[in-house]
């Protein structure tokens, strides 16, 4: 007989006082470059662009510090779910995390509308202080290079992804055996920003996934994924 899962993966947004709702409808678009019409840039060219945004950049600074938040925008694609264990009360998880915000002192003026950029530039800049609450380990992947991408839009968008393998609680409730079902989360949040500094809001009000046929779940049904979020208030 098997068990049933559904994973749910919740957007904590923390904050320390109450703070006005802020909206943000603006879509994130994965514009591809034309090459052939665009009109041709060096390798000079490009180094001289980040030379100059990373010239006086300090990345310990979040965007729009004393304006407002830093609105993040948040896309999770699901390679596999599995193996769940009943003994440890964890599940494994192998995503690709995506999270797009503007940072303003990132823009440029250039004909070259993106930059691609391979890891060696993510320590340059600031990022999210996303943490994952329930796991219990997780490992970026790093074979045969570190697998994170970074976009920078000359209007200062930022694309920032990564592949993770995370180990996250679940509570197991078992005393319905064999006719149990049970709900997994993925739990995650800034780990020091209050609300009113930075929002993470969900690009689409879906996740997507791999086929779900080469996931390892044996005795487990899988009975889909949901993407929610909540706002919790602490004493820190």
């Amino acid at each position: 007989m098997s068990h049933k899962l559904l994973v749910s993966l919740l957007l904590l947004t923390v904050f320390h006082a109450c703070s006005p709702k802020m909206e943000y409808d603006e879509e994130y678009e994965d514009v591809t470059v034309n090459q052939k019409l665009a009109p041709k840039t060096t390798e000079a060219d490009t180094t001289e662009i980040l030379n100059n945004l990373l010239k006086e950049y300090d990345k310990k600074l979040r965007p729009d510090i004393g304006v407002g938040p830093t609105v993040i925008d948040v896309a999770i694609y699901v390679n596999s779910i599995g193996p769940v264990s009943s003994i440890d009360m964890e599940y494994q998880i192998d995503i690709i995390f995506a999270q797009t915000w503007t940072d303003s002192r990132l823009s440029y003026n250039s004909t070259m509308n993106i930059l691609t950029l391979n890891s060696n530039m993510v320590g340059l800049i600031w990022l999210p202080d996303t943490i994952f609450r329930n796991s219990k380990n997780a490992d970026s992947h790093w074979i045969t290079t570190p697998n994170q991408l970074l976009r920078i839009w000359n209007d200062g968008k930022i694309l920032y992804t990564l592949r993770l393998t995370i180990n996250a609680e679940c509570q197991l409730q078992l005393h319905n055996f064999p006719m149990d079902e049970h709900s997994c989360p993925l739990i995650f949040s800034s780990y020091g920003y209050p609300r009113d500094e930075m929002i993470y809001k969900w690009r689409k009000n879906s996740v997507e996934t791999s086929d779900q046929r080469s996931w390892r779940l044996y005795q487990f049904d899988f009975m889909g994924l949901r993407n929610t979020s909540h706002v919790v208030k602490t004493t820190a």
